[in-house]
């Protein structure tokens, strides 16, 4: 399966719901059409954010040391 990934230079709250959208903006564009939606963050947001990634059916992958962790890293 694709993947089709935002990334952000901030894990503010507007840097998240910016994600959100653009990444279901892009979704209408960029085949294939059920690409899992992936948003990329410079460090593990608030719990709340988090949800809101998970309930908008949406990956997380967060930069955590020298690594990246979350679902789906390839």
């Amino acid at each position: 399966m694709s993947s089709l990934y935002e990334l952000k230079g901030s894990s503010s709250r507007n840097a998240v719901r910016m994600a959100i959208g653009q990444l279901l903006d892009y979704r209408r564009h960029v085949p294939p059409k059920d690409a899992r939606l992936v948003v990329v963050l410079p460090e593990r947001p608030e719990d709340d954010l988090a949800d809101l990634i998970e309930s908008a059916g949406m990956g997380l992958v967060y930069e955590d040391g020298d690594k990246f962790v979350g679902w789906p890293v390839a």
